[in-house]
């Protein structure tokens, strides 16, 4: 639609000047409105004097020629907003692959309004999605950097420049960071100007940056003293980097820092992984009389990499008994962290080798039922390593004796820590190794055919029934609500009413765990099936003591939860009922006793056991 304006009649009421400007609008350009923003000139109609334009939301939008002369800019073709409507996919791919051009263009069609802020604008999300802007605008910058043709400064409100000449690197460095204001801009404008620290080497400017870190950190509130120990680290591996000593004084990482434990615990947290040791090294040199005492105190909420660093603190000053009794006492107390255990677990050094035993496992299920109940999760990396390194465990269980297993067994069965699926691959990997325990895993003793369960009486599956709707209905939820209550009381490691309400919940979910794992494996019984021409589940047994032949013994075998020996009623997994199960009137047997000593007796009689009929269930 290039027409040609000068065939077409333009009013004679028009002055030369307006006409002048409408020839720059013919139809098919794209324009700028003070108001609307961009669109395109679709049509002209000189009968009336009037233009239709296109803008977004309004469509066919008719304008007097004299308002369009005065209100519209006309755009070229190679500006950005053009571009972006008459060839998207070349801009696309500009973006992705050659950003350069892209961002030059914007720059000229914007000038003192090409943003970063202005920038996100234009190409999101036609080009570049929301989600994916800051990922590749910090690529593009990096690009835009190594060309040396622009200079963008650290505010998004502040616009890009083109530079007529590549500025070196270093050059941008050092504007950059003399551009950075407050330390979080300076802590990145540092970490770029020290990259290419190799290139600069100036003493001069070296004296600057120190200076603006020193000022910047005597203006920090010490309500930000994460902040100033991380600018002081930063500052100090420059002061190395320019071949200088480390910071003393009033602003040196030790005399900036606290010496509390506690506190010194909580910027470790608030620290980027990569300064914590470097935290830990400056206190060890500057306290050479009291890191070991503070360092010491740090282990119960140390993550992996402060541990490493921790540890391998006391094997160089030849304190290796120290940290290993420090260690042990922290997993049998389980006040241990689990990065810590992770670190622990998947390195396993020979240091801690007397520590890799059954405790371990208790330690772990501890920490992660904590974990498990957390607000905030950090136990997946533990809970993933416990599950997938099938050595682990083994290790752990490595030449222990079988009660040791039997308990770790045992305890795995009954934390809620893992669900079905897992737990049940932790117990095969078990069972691989100490085949002895799988009766133990796969439930109590069976006197049937049947190995999908145990027998239980109705009223014990009733009362176990009862128990867990209880907890589930009544006591899980009055917990949650202790929970919330108490931790509006404040900080929550010092609160004893939020730490006794959680060590509650841990009771009430393990519990939970174990009465469904329970009940899924129970099978109730009235018993009226009882076989009584041998002592069987759901018989009445009158026995003979033969040394005191005037005393009778009566026992009633009944079901795994079913035990009152007021009454003489046990379970058939009793020692001695299993000692009676088989057995026949007439037959004459041993039966153990609780301090060892046997009795020998003769079965007189076997009865079926009865209940009344209003009790019993089915």
């Amino acid at each position: 639609m290039d027409t040609d304006l000068q065939t077409i009649s333009i009013p004679d009421t028009v002055s030369p000047a307006v006409a002048s400007k409408l020839r720059k609008l013919q139809p098919g350009t794209y324009c700028l409105h003070k108001s609307w923003g961009f669109g395109l000139i679709r049509e002209w109609l000189p009968e009336t004097s009037q233009m239709l334009l296109d803008f977004k939301g309004k469509s066919g939008h008719p304008m007097q020629f004299q308002y369009g002369a005065d209100s519209l800019t006309p755009l070229p073709r190679e500006h950005i907003f053009v571009r972006k409507a008459t060839e998207l996919d070349k801009v696309r791919d500009e973006a992705m692959n050659n950003p350069v051009p892209l961002i030059r263009g914007f720059i000229l069609s914007l000038g003192a309004g090409a943003t970063a802020d202005a920038l996100q604008a234009v190409l999101c999300p036609e080009v570049v999605t929301e989600s994916g802007w800051k990922k590749w605008w910090d690529t593009t910058k990096r690009t835009l950097k190594k060309d040396g043709h622009f200079n963008l400064p650290s505010r998004k409100t502040e616009p890009l420049q083109l530079l007529e000449a590549p500025t070196e690197l270093g050059d941008q460095a050092v504007d950059g960071f003399r551009a950075a204001i407050g330390p979080k801009a300076q802590l990145a404008a540092l970490a770029t100007l020290s990259k290419s620290w190799a290139d600069i080497k100036s003493d001069a400017l070296a004296d600057e940056i120190v200076g603006a870190l020193d000022s910047t950190l005597a203006k920090i509130p010490r309500s930000q003293l994460s902040l100033s120990i991380e600018l002081a680290l930063c500052r100090d591996d420059f002061l190395v980097l320019a071949g200088r000593p480390v910071a003393t004084g009033a602003l040196s990482v030790v005399e900036l820092s606290p010496r509390v434990p506690a506190q010194i615990s909580n910027i470790l947290d608030d620290l980027p992984s990569n300064r914590q040791p470097r935290f830990l090294e400056s206190l060890k040199i500057g306290l050479p009389e009291e890191w070991a005492t503070i360092f010491m105190a740090l282990l119960p909420r140390a993550n992996g990499r402060t541990a490493d660093y921790i540890t391998q603190s006391f094997v160089d000053a030849g304190k290796e008994a120290e940290i290993v009794s420090a260690v042990n006492r922290l997993i049998r107390e389980r006040s241990i962290t689990c990065d810590f255990l992770h670190w622990f677990c998947k390195n396993r050094i020979d240091l801690f080798a007397p520590l890799v035993e059954p405790q371990l496992i208790l330690a772990i299920l501890s920490v992660l039922e904590k974990d498990q109940l957390a607000d905030i999760k950090r136990g997946t990396k533990l809970y993933e390593l416990v599950l997938n390194d099938k050595d682990l465990i083994p290790a752990i269980l490595k030449n222990s004796p079988y009660d040791d297993v039997r308990d770790s067994v045992r305890a795995i069965m009954l934390s809620p820590v893992f669900g079905d699926l897992d737990k049940r691959s932790i117990l095969g990997v078990i069972i691989k190794h100490y085949p002895e325990v799988q009766a133990l895993i796969t439930g109590p003793e069976k006197v049937s055919d049947d190995a999908s369960g145990f027998i239980v009486s109705w009223g014990s599956l009733d009362k176990r029934k009862s128990e867990l709707e209880e907890i589930v209905t009544k006591r899980i939820p009055e917990n949650s609500r202790d929970i919330g209550i108490a931790r509006e009381y404040g900080d929550l490691r010092e609160n004893s009413e939020f730490k006794s309400a959680k060590e509650l919940q841990t009771v009430l979910m393990r519990r939970k765990a174990e009465l469904e794992a329970m009940i899924v494996q129970a099978k109730g019984t009235d018993f009226s099936d009882a076989d009584t021409s041998r002592v069987s589940i759901g018989t009445i047994v009158h026995l003979l003591d033969l040394k005191d032949e005037k005393k009778k013994l009566t026992y009633t075998v009944l079901g795994a939860w079913d035990s009152d020996p007021s009454l003489g009623i046990i379970s058939y997994l009793t020692p001695v009922a299993k000692a009676l199960m088989g057995k026949k009137v007439g037959d004459i047997l041993d039966l153990p006793g609780d301090t060892g000593v046997t009795r020998r007796v003769k079965i007189l009689k076997i009865e079926k056991y009865a209940k009344d009929a209003a009790a019993a269930r089915r």
